[in-house]
């Protein structure tokens, strides 16, 4: 992934789209788990359509997506990001 395709998808990270996203990954939670939405799963959303899958090429977009992600989560009153110990 070049540096302006990662810029492209970082731009898609809106507080709109990062609570969309939120609200259907929430209600697919076990029951235990509602109220939820895992960064990871997130992030799995966010790159479900990219072509990269090795770890030494997905680990940067991945953080660069987690950063816009928590800054977009922020935005929003309804949702709040806690750091896990996964």
């Amino acid at each position: 992934m070049t540096e302006e395709e990662l810029e492209t998808l970082l731009a898609t990270v809106t507080p709109e789209r990062i609570r969309q996203l939120a609200q259907e990954i929430e209600a697919e939670q076990p029951r235990a788990n509602r109220g939820t939405a895992p960064l990871f799963e997130v992030l799995a959303a966010l790159t479900a359509d990219l072509p990269i899958g090795a770890a030494a090429e997905r680990s940067p977009v991945e953080l660069r997506l987690r950063k816009a992600v928590i800054a977009a989560v922020e935005q929003i009153d309804s949702l709040m990001f806690v750091e896990g110990d996964g």
